[in-house]
């Protein structure tokens, strides 16, 4: 049976019935916190890692962290919308986990999928 979409949320991320379940029983401050760490390992040019990367975990990946961290830059934001945004990183991160670094591996396989 295919997940049921909800909506796309104000962030630009898809919200799906199964993450309503998920969100109640999450401390926002847990997914949010690990999407933190990941946007401040990968995104500052400085680090590097974006450059390492392959342009197709680019595209897959950094894109929607991107939209991440313009949601945690506004830092109002819902336990849905928290758990959608880490939902989505994951998901668009799994079939590039094998290229990454280890830290932001382990980063990544912290979050809700």
């Amino acid at each position: 049976m295919g997940r049921e979409h909800l909506r796309v949320n104000r962030f630009g991320l898809a919200e799906y019935e199964d993450m309503v379940e998920l969100s109640r029983g999450v401390d926002v401050s847990e997914p949010a916190g690990v999407l933190h760490a990941i946007v401040e390992l990968v995104l500052p040019e400085e680090s590097g890692l974006l450059d390492s990367l392959t342009d197709e975990a680019q595209a897959d990946f950094v894109v929607p962290l991107g939209m991440c961290a313009k949601m945690l830059s506004s830092g109002e934001y819902s336990e849905m919308e928290s758990v959608s945004a880490a939902c989505t990183v994951s998901h668009c991160a799994a079939a590039h986990m094998s290229e990454f670094p280890d830290d932001l591996a382990r980063m990544v396989s912290r979050l809700p999928r």
